[in-house]
């Protein structure tokens, strides 16, 4: 019996990061081909920032260092900060209606000041009475233990736990650790998902 659902952040509720390249683009002179060639180069600074281990000014530095780009840092942060500001359509018309019968989790990668500025302009996301961030407690969805370390300190067992994410990998990481998966496309798809499994 399902009891819990855990929720990714991402381009799941809010977008996130992806396509950031368009407004970036409208803001400056930089392509958005550009950025994201850019941003590839100095992923690993990207991944360790939303491990807690950069601050988004440092990894903005970090991402305009190597490019011949004549922009302020802050022009590419209010653009990120632009595009935290799309919802995904639907996602939290499901998540009301989930909340009163089920235990809600986010579970989230992402930088510390994106998610406190997420967190300041959408008091929505409050329905979540617990929510992980990877810069909290140094891990990815991607590293080991980071599903066994929200299952033990909710001390929710994996069968009676759903997680939803639009990243597949991450999906096929949870069902690892015995946990059913539901690769999010948009909403209209995870409602007939969750429909089919008789949780809505």
């Amino acid at each position: 019996m399902i009891k819990n659902i855990i929720f990714d952040l991402s381009e799941v509720i809010i977008s996130g990061f992806h396509k950031a390249e368009y407004i970036v683009e409208k803001n400056t002179n930089i392509k958005a081909e550009e950025f994201l060639e850019q941003r590839k180069k100095v992923n690993d600074i990207f991944l360790d920032a939303m491990r807690g281990k950069y601050t988004e000014n440092e990894y903005i530095e970090a991402l305009l260092k190597s490019a011949n780009w004549n922009v302020n840092k802050e022009i590419i942060k209010k653009s990120i900060r632009q595009n935290l500001d799309t919802k995904v359509d639907g996602t939290m018309k499901i998540i009301e209606k989930l909340s009163e019968q089920y235990n809600l989790i986010l579970l989230s990668d992402h930088i510390k000041e994106w998610v406190e500025y997420i967190l300041s302009t959408n008091k929505e996301l409050e329905i979540f009475k617990h929510k992980y961030f990877s810069y909290e407690y140094g891990k990815l969805k991607t590293d080991e233990g980071t599903f066994n370390y929200v299952l033990d300190t909710e001390k929710i067992l994996p069968d009676e736990t759903i997680f939803i994410d639009d990243s597949k990998e991450n999906v096929e990481i949870a069902n690892q650790n015995g946990i059913c998966g539901i690769v999010f496309e948009d909403a209209k798809q995870l409602e007939k998902e969750l429909q089919e499994m008789n949780i809505i």
